[in-house]
Protein backbone atom coordinates (compact mmCIF):
# COMPACT_ATOMS: atom_id res chain seq x y z
CA UNK A 1 0.00 0.00 0.00
CA UNK A 2 3.02 2.35 0.38
CA UNK A 3 3.01 3.52 -3.25
CA UNK A 4 -0.74 4.17 -3.17
CA UNK A 5 -0.47 6.10 0.09
CA UNK A 6 2.21 8.30 -1.46
CA UNK A 7 0.06 8.89 -4.53
CA UNK A 8 -2.95 9.87 -2.39
CA UNK A 9 -0.73 12.20 -0.33
CA UNK A 10 0.49 13.80 -3.56
CA UNK A 11 -3.07 14.26 -4.81
CA UNK A 12 -4.04 15.79 -1.46
CA UNK A 13 -1.11 18.20 -1.70
CA UNK A 14 -1.88 19.08 -5.31
CA UNK A 15 -5.56 19.88 -4.76
CA UNK A 16 -5.09 22.69 -2.16
CA UNK A 17 -2.27 24.16 -4.23
CA UNK A 18 -4.53 24.26 -7.27
CA UNK A 19 -7.31 25.95 -5.29
CA UNK A 20 -4.93 28.62 -4.01
CA UNK A 21 -3.63 29.34 -7.49
CA UNK A 22 -7.07 29.17 -9.05
CA UNK A 23 -5.82 26.66 -11.62
CA UNK A 24 -3.74 23.52 -11.95
CA UNK A 25 -0.01 24.14 -11.55
CA UNK A 26 1.36 24.89 -15.05
CA UNK A 27 2.96 21.93 -16.78
CA UNK A 28 1.69 19.38 -14.24
CA UNK A 29 -0.90 16.94 -15.65
CA UNK A 30 -3.94 16.62 -13.43
CA UNK A 31 -4.20 13.33 -11.53
CA UNK A 32 -7.40 11.55 -10.49
CA UNK A 33 -7.92 8.42 -8.39
CA UNK A 34 -10.93 6.09 -8.56
CA UNK A 35 -11.47 3.02 -6.36
CA UNK A 36 -13.32 0.59 -8.62
CA UNK A 37 -15.08 -2.56 -7.36
CA UNK A 38 -15.53 -4.92 -10.30
CA UNK A 39 -18.63 -7.01 -10.93
CA UNK A 40 -16.68 -9.35 -13.22
CA UNK A 41 -13.57 -9.90 -11.13
CA UNK A 42 -13.61 -10.31 -7.36
CA UNK A 43 -11.44 -7.25 -6.96
CA UNK A 44 -11.47 -3.59 -6.01
CA UNK A 45 -9.03 -1.97 -8.39
CA UNK A 46 -7.21 1.29 -7.89
CA UNK A 47 -7.63 3.30 -11.08
CA UNK A 48 -5.25 6.20 -11.66
CA UNK A 49 -5.99 8.78 -14.35
CA UNK A 50 -3.61 11.42 -15.67
CA UNK A 51 -5.19 14.16 -17.77
CA UNK A 52 -3.07 15.97 -20.36
CA UNK A 53 -1.93 19.53 -19.94
CA UNK A 54 -4.64 21.88 -21.16
CA UNK A 55 -7.44 19.34 -20.68
CA UNK A 56 -9.60 21.69 -18.59
CA UNK A 57 -9.35 24.53 -21.11
CA UNK A 58 -10.10 22.45 -24.19
CA UNK A 59 -13.12 20.68 -25.63
CA UNK A 60 -11.02 18.09 -27.43
CA UNK A 61 -11.25 14.33 -27.05
CA UNK A 62 -8.06 12.40 -26.41
CA UNK A 63 -6.65 8.93 -27.07
CA UNK A 64 -6.37 6.81 -23.93
CA UNK A 65 -3.28 4.84 -22.92
CA UNK A 66 -4.20 1.97 -20.59
CA UNK A 67 -1.24 0.89 -18.45
CA UNK A 68 -1.13 -2.57 -16.85
CA UNK A 69 0.98 -3.15 -13.72
CA UNK A 70 0.37 0.45 -12.71
CA UNK A 71 2.08 -0.15 -9.37
CA UNK A 72 5.37 -0.07 -11.24
CA UNK A 73 4.52 1.43 -14.63
CA UNK A 74 2.04 4.28 -14.23
CA UNK A 75 4.39 7.06 -13.13
CA UNK A 76 6.93 6.28 -15.82
CA UNK A 77 4.28 5.97 -18.55
CA UNK A 78 2.66 9.22 -17.47
CA UNK A 79 5.99 11.08 -17.62
CA UNK A 80 7.00 9.59 -20.99
CA UNK A 81 3.65 10.64 -22.47
CA UNK A 82 3.97 14.10 -20.94
CA UNK A 83 7.46 14.62 -22.39
CA UNK A 84 6.70 13.23 -25.85
CA UNK A 85 3.41 15.09 -26.20
CA UNK A 86 5.04 18.31 -25.01
CA UNK A 87 7.64 17.83 -27.78
CA UNK A 88 4.80 17.08 -30.24
CA UNK A 89 6.21 13.65 -30.99
CA UNK A 90 2.92 11.97 -30.03
CA UNK A 91 -0.59 13.34 -29.45
CA UNK A 92 -1.64 14.45 -26.01
CA UNK A 93 -3.50 11.63 -24.33
CA UNK A 94 -5.19 10.45 -21.16
CA UNK A 95 -3.20 7.86 -19.23
CA UNK A 96 -5.12 5.27 -17.18
CA UNK A 97 -3.28 3.01 -14.74
CA UNK A 98 -4.86 -0.23 -13.49
CA UNK A 99 -3.52 -1.14 -10.06
CA UNK A 100 -4.49 -3.21 -7.05
CA UNK A 101 -3.38 -1.04 -4.14
CA UNK A 102 -1.97 -4.10 -2.40
CA UNK A 103 1.38 -5.32 -1.14
CA UNK A 104 3.95 -6.30 -3.74
CA UNK A 105 3.31 -10.00 -3.16
CA UNK A 106 -0.48 -9.64 -3.54
CA UNK A 107 -0.05 -7.58 -6.71
CA UNK A 108 2.37 -10.17 -8.08
CA UNK A 109 -0.18 -12.97 -7.67
CA UNK A 110 -3.25 -10.98 -8.73
CA UNK A 111 -1.61 -9.89 -11.97
CA UNK A 112 -1.06 -13.58 -12.78
CA UNK A 113 -4.81 -14.08 -12.37
CA UNK A 114 -5.84 -11.17 -14.60
CA UNK A 115 -3.18 -11.23 -17.29
CA UNK A 116 -2.97 -14.94 -18.16
CA UNK A 117 -5.52 -16.69 -20.41
CA UNK A 118 -4.71 -20.16 -19.02
CA UNK A 119 -2.91 -21.86 -16.13
CA UNK A 120 0.72 -22.63 -16.96
CA UNK A 121 1.08 -26.39 -17.24
CA UNK A 122 4.76 -26.00 -18.09
CA UNK A 123 5.40 -24.19 -14.77
CA UNK A 124 8.11 -22.35 -16.66
CA UNK A 125 8.20 -19.55 -14.09
CA UNK A 126 7.03 -21.43 -11.00
CA UNK A 127 3.63 -21.85 -9.36
CA UNK A 128 0.76 -19.44 -10.07
CA UNK A 129 -2.35 -20.76 -8.32
CA UNK A 130 -4.60 -17.87 -9.44
CA UNK A 131 -3.68 -17.99 -13.12
CA UNK A 132 -6.14 -18.16 -16.00
CA UNK A 133 -8.49 -15.21 -15.44
CA UNK A 134 -7.81 -13.11 -18.54
CA UNK A 135 -11.34 -13.54 -19.92
CA UNK A 136 -12.88 -12.17 -16.72
CA UNK A 137 -10.40 -9.30 -16.74
CA UNK A 138 -11.30 -8.53 -20.35
CA UNK A 139 -14.97 -8.37 -19.32
CA UNK A 140 -14.02 -5.94 -16.56
CA UNK A 141 -12.29 -3.75 -19.12
CA UNK A 142 -15.00 -4.03 -21.78
CA UNK A 143 -18.09 -3.73 -19.60
CA UNK A 144 -16.88 -1.62 -16.69
CA UNK A 145 -13.63 0.32 -16.90
CA UNK A 146 -13.59 1.44 -20.54
CA UNK A 147 -17.25 2.64 -20.47
CA UNK A 148 -16.50 4.48 -17.21
CA UNK A 149 -13.48 6.26 -18.66
CA UNK A 150 -15.21 7.11 -21.92
CA UNK A 151 -18.30 8.47 -20.18
CA UNK A 152 -16.54 10.41 -17.43
CA UNK A 153 -13.68 11.89 -19.45
CA UNK A 154 -13.37 13.31 -22.96
CA UNK A 155 -11.85 10.07 -24.18
CA UNK A 156 -11.89 9.02 -27.81
CA UNK A 157 -12.23 5.38 -28.83
CA UNK A 158 -8.56 5.38 -29.88
CA UNK A 159 -7.33 3.04 -27.14
CA UNK A 160 -3.73 1.98 -26.59
CA UNK A 161 -2.61 -0.85 -24.31
CA UNK A 162 0.87 -1.12 -22.84
CA UNK A 163 1.88 -4.33 -21.11
CA UNK A 164 5.14 -5.78 -19.83
CA UNK A 165 5.81 -9.52 -19.51
CA UNK A 166 2.47 -11.12 -18.55
CA UNK A 167 0.94 -7.80 -19.57
CA UNK A 168 2.41 -8.32 -23.04
CA UNK A 169 0.90 -11.81 -23.13
CA UNK A 170 -2.48 -10.35 -22.20
CA UNK A 171 -2.12 -7.74 -24.93
CA UNK A 172 -1.47 -10.42 -27.54
CA UNK A 173 -4.45 -12.41 -26.28
CA UNK A 174 -6.72 -9.38 -26.67
CA UNK A 175 -5.22 -8.65 -30.09
CA UNK A 176 -6.21 -12.16 -31.23
CA UNK A 177 -9.73 -11.97 -29.77
CA UNK A 178 -12.72 -11.63 -32.03
CA UNK A 179 -13.77 -8.43 -30.25
CA UNK A 180 -10.47 -6.76 -29.42
CA UNK A 181 -10.68 -3.84 -27.02
CA UNK A 182 -7.74 -1.82 -28.30
CA UNK A 183 -6.54 -0.54 -31.64
CA UNK A 184 -2.89 -0.01 -30.70
CA UNK A 185 -0.58 -2.18 -28.59
CA UNK A 186 2.85 -1.82 -27.00
CA UNK A 187 3.92 -5.34 -25.99
CA UNK A 188 7.19 -5.31 -24.06
CA UNK A 189 9.10 -8.48 -23.07
CA UNK A 190 5.88 -10.47 -23.59
CA UNK A 191 5.73 -13.81 -21.77
CA UNK A 192 4.79 -15.87 -24.83
CA UNK A 193 6.43 -18.97 -23.35
CA UNK A 194 3.54 -19.27 -20.88
CA UNK A 195 1.86 -22.70 -21.01
CA UNK A 196 4.13 -24.17 -23.68
CA UNK A 197 3.79 -21.19 -26.08
CA UNK A 198 0.00 -21.51 -26.07
CA UNK A 199 -0.39 -18.03 -27.55
CA UNK A 200 1.07 -19.36 -30.82
CA UNK A 201 -1.79 -21.85 -31.05
CA UNK A 202 -4.21 -19.00 -30.33
CA UNK A 203 -2.72 -17.09 -33.25
CA UNK A 204 -3.04 -20.14 -35.52
CA UNK A 205 -6.70 -20.57 -34.58
CA UNK A 206 -7.36 -16.87 -35.15
CA UNK A 207 -5.68 -16.87 -38.57
CA UNK A 208 -7.83 -19.78 -39.73
CA UNK A 209 -10.92 -17.62 -39.43
CA UNK A 210 -9.66 -14.16 -40.29
CA UNK A 211 -7.33 -12.89 -43.03
CA UNK A 212 -7.56 -9.39 -41.54
CA UNK A 213 -6.24 -7.99 -38.26
CA UNK A 214 -7.00 -4.27 -37.99
CA UNK A 215 -4.50 -3.14 -35.36
CA UNK A 216 -1.19 -1.35 -34.87
CA UNK A 217 1.30 -3.40 -32.85
CA UNK A 218 4.78 -2.59 -31.53
CA UNK A 219 6.71 -5.23 -29.62
CA UNK A 220 10.19 -5.16 -28.10
CA UNK A 221 12.64 -7.19 -26.03
CA UNK A 222 16.16 -6.70 -24.67
CA UNK A 223 19.06 -8.93 -25.65
CA UNK A 224 19.76 -9.72 -21.99
CA UNK A 225 16.32 -11.25 -21.41
CA UNK A 226 16.13 -15.00 -20.80
CA UNK A 227 15.78 -17.41 -23.70
CA UNK A 228 12.40 -18.52 -22.32
CA UNK A 229 11.19 -15.06 -23.39
CA UNK A 230 13.35 -14.41 -26.45
CA UNK A 231 12.73 -17.69 -28.30
CA UNK A 232 8.88 -17.65 -28.11
CA UNK A 233 8.94 -13.92 -28.96
CA UNK A 234 10.85 -14.64 -32.15
CA UNK A 235 8.55 -17.54 -33.04
CA UNK A 236 5.40 -15.47 -32.45
CA UNK A 237 6.68 -12.54 -34.52
CA UNK A 238 7.68 -14.81 -37.40
CA UNK A 239 4.32 -16.55 -37.33
CA UNK A 240 2.35 -13.28 -37.36
CA UNK A 241 4.51 -11.72 -40.07
CA UNK A 242 4.12 -14.76 -42.33
CA UNK A 243 0.32 -14.43 -42.28
CA UNK A 244 0.34 -11.13 -44.16
CA UNK A 245 -2.77 -10.05 -42.29
CA UNK A 246 -4.73 -7.29 -43.95
CA UNK A 247 -4.87 -3.98 -42.06
CA UNK A 248 -2.16 -5.02 -39.58
CA UNK A 249 0.74 -2.67 -39.00
CA UNK A 250 3.37 -4.58 -37.02
CA UNK A 251 6.88 -3.71 -35.87
CA UNK A 252 9.34 -5.47 -33.55
CA UNK A 253 12.54 -4.14 -32.05
CA UNK A 254 15.46 -5.56 -30.06
CA UNK A 255 17.38 -3.38 -27.58
CA UNK A 256 21.02 -4.27 -27.09
CA UNK A 257 22.12 -4.78 -23.49
CA UNK A 258 18.66 -4.40 -21.92
CA UNK A 259 17.00 -6.90 -19.60
CA UNK A 260 13.41 -8.08 -19.14
CA UNK A 261 12.74 -4.99 -17.00
CA UNK A 262 15.29 -2.37 -18.05
CA UNK A 263 14.00 -2.41 -21.62
CA UNK A 264 10.67 -0.91 -20.53
CA UNK A 265 11.42 2.86 -20.65
CA UNK A 266 13.14 2.78 -24.04
CA UNK A 267 10.60 0.37 -25.54
CA UNK A 268 7.67 2.47 -24.32
CA UNK A 269 9.22 5.61 -25.79
CA UNK A 270 10.03 4.00 -29.13
CA UNK A 271 6.72 2.19 -29.19
CA UNK A 272 4.53 5.24 -28.64
CA UNK A 273 6.44 7.23 -31.24
CA UNK A 274 6.12 4.40 -33.76
CA UNK A 275 2.40 3.85 -33.08
CA UNK A 276 1.65 7.45 -33.94
CA UNK A 277 4.20 7.89 -36.70
CA UNK A 278 2.64 10.05 -39.39
CA UNK A 279 -0.57 10.48 -37.36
Amino acid sequence: MRWLSLMVMFLAWLAPASRCLGQDPPGVPELRYHPFASANVDEEYSILVSLPEGYAESESTYPVLYVLDAEKSFGLARDVVDWLSWAREIPRMIVVGIAYGESTQDWWQKRSRDLTPWPDRSKIWGEWPLAGGADAFRRFLALELIPFIESRYRASTDRILVGLSLGGLFGAYDLLSSERLFGRYVLISPAYGWDYDAILKTESNFSAGSPSLPAVVYSAVGTEDEQAVLDPWNRFNAQVTARNYGRLRFHSEVFEGETHISVFPAALTHGLKWLFEGA
